[in-house]
């Protein structure tokens, strides 16, 4: 059975009901006109049909331009990045299957998994600096085997990344026993940008989408990139659940990934100048702490001590209209969620109401 989703539920409840948004990962949103801008007639002559179901050739031209290695053969597409590793996992995973994943993390990898009929452990990563113990992946392997390792790189909400070595040594730990790795990698290009899973092991699987470092989340599109007898498998299994994107979507999305080095300029812009932002407000505000991630554009805040975060993330909406979602909700009790790519204005107006605020008043 699914457990309730913590994360989403409290965005759903509170979201838009913020005056200002300081936990929402996405970067900043393109505008319609903006992307018209970047593309003028994008929109002529779109037939609102069915359009092709997997996905256009344009559209996955543009994805693998994102990677090193594949084909069209081994694109496919879903409604969102969560689509896409749901797909993934309602495929490989097979009841008392041994799922392990990383914690703080997002809680699709553990709870979908369970719900699924998986064993699955959930591996702590060092709250000093949010890096993943692999000793203790490699360990755990060994005692309980390991089927699929749930990756995601980097992290939400800790902007965890591995290094070429790191992640070598997370591969040559699947490779002994024949484990797949599938890797949400829907932050990528934001900061350091490391290796995709998907070009380093030959049971390696990316999952995508525009929402994130693309600065795109209305629109709904999402991709696998994989073995393409997964993909074959996963095109068979999305006729019961997806169907296709739809014209419009594919078109905009080919679009906005034509044009993906000014969007991700852009984006890093926003987060660069956001986190400096940070860093001085953090040297104002020492009760506070946080651990700056390389890359992504999601961070944890660690609250003062002694400061229960679901309880002050309800009080500062509803006495400030400032949203975050507590840490908790990812396995990080005492930390809130906090978005590095919104509006720099908002950003910095979020930071000087979180300064203002006392807890418990």
């Amino acid at each position: 059975m699914l457990s309730e989703f913590a994360a989403e539920q409290w965005m759903t409840r509170y979201e838009t009901l913020a005056k200002v948004n300081m936990t929402e990962t996405s970067c900043d949103a393109l505008r319609l006109e903006e992307l018209e801008a970047l593309e003028p007639g994008l929109f002529s002559e779109l037939v609102l049909d069915y359009g092709p179901i997997t996905g256009s050739e344009e559209l996955k031209r543009q994805i693998l331009a994102m990677y090193e290695t594949g084909g069209p053969e081994n694109i496919t597409t879903a409604a969102g990045c969560v689509n896409a590793s749901q797909h993934v996992m309602d495929e490989l995973i097979e009841p008392e299957d041994s799922v392990m994943v990383f914690t703080p993390g997002y809680q699709q990898f553990a709870g979908y998994a369970a719900s699924l009929g998986a064993q699955v452990t959930e591996l702590q990563l060092d709250p000093a600096n949010w890096q993943a113990d692999l000793d203790a992946l490699e360990e755990a392997a060994e005692h309980r085997g390991l089927d699929l390792l749930i990756l995601n790189l980097p992290g939400n909400p800790t902007g965890t990344i591995l290094t070429e070595e790191q992640l070598q040594r997370v591969i040559r730990i699947a490779e002994t026993h024949d484990a797949w790795i599938l890797c949400d990698e829907v932050y990528r290009g934001i900061g350091t940008v490391m290796p995709s899973v998907s070009d380093r092991y030959e049971k390696g699987i990316a999952t995508g989408s525009l929402s994130k470092a693309l600065a795109c989340p209305g629109i709904r599109i999402g991709w696998v990139k994989g073995p393409g007898a997964l993909i074959d498998r996963l095109n068979i299994r999305r006729d019961y659940t997806f169907i296709g994107a739809g014209p419009l979507n594919d078109r905009m999305a080919a679009a906005v990934l034509r044009h993906r080095e000014a969007v991700l300029a852009r984006n890093n812009a926003i987060v660069k100048q956001n986190t400096a932002a940070l860093r001085a407000w953090l040297q104002d505000n020492p009760s506070y702490s946080c651990v700056i991630p390389e890359a992504g554009s999601v961070a944890l805040l660690r609250l003062p001590e002694g400061v229960d975060d679901e309880d002050f993330a309800l009080q500062l909406m509803e006495k400030a209209g400032l949203f975050f979602v507590p840490g908790r909700f990812f396995g990080a009790p005492g930390t809130l969620r906090l978005g590095l790519g919104r509006p720099p204005e908002v950003f910095m107006k979020g930071l000087t109401l979180l300064a203002g605020f006392a807890w418990g008043s």
